[in-house]
């Protein structure tokens, strides 16, 4: 897991919204803290600390970084577990 922001001019692959059945979003009310799973264009797959923007049965929408390196992406219901504590 990195606390480091990616400086490079990469980007996170998202899940398109077929996927993450966009009919179904659910807004996250409060800060969630997750340990998340995100795929990067070249194919990096990173273990980032970040926050929950929202959800859906398949999905997450989490956002990690620091300004102004900010990301935000679909991933996976599956590489998303809550930040212990």
């Amino acid at each position: 897991m990195s606390d480091i922001p990616r400086r490079a001019l990469r980007q996170p692959r998202s899940l398109t919204p077929e996927q993450y059945a966009i009919d179904r979003v659910t807004r996250a009310g409060e800060t969630i803290r997750v340990e998340a799973w995100v795929v990067w264009e070249d194919g990096v797959e990173e273990l980032t600390r970040a926050v929950v923007l929202a959800w859906t049965v398949r999905a997450v929408q989490v956002r990690w970084g620091v300004p102004p390196h900010l990301h935000e992406a679909w991933v996976w219901a599956g590489a998303v577990v809550r930040h212990p504590g």
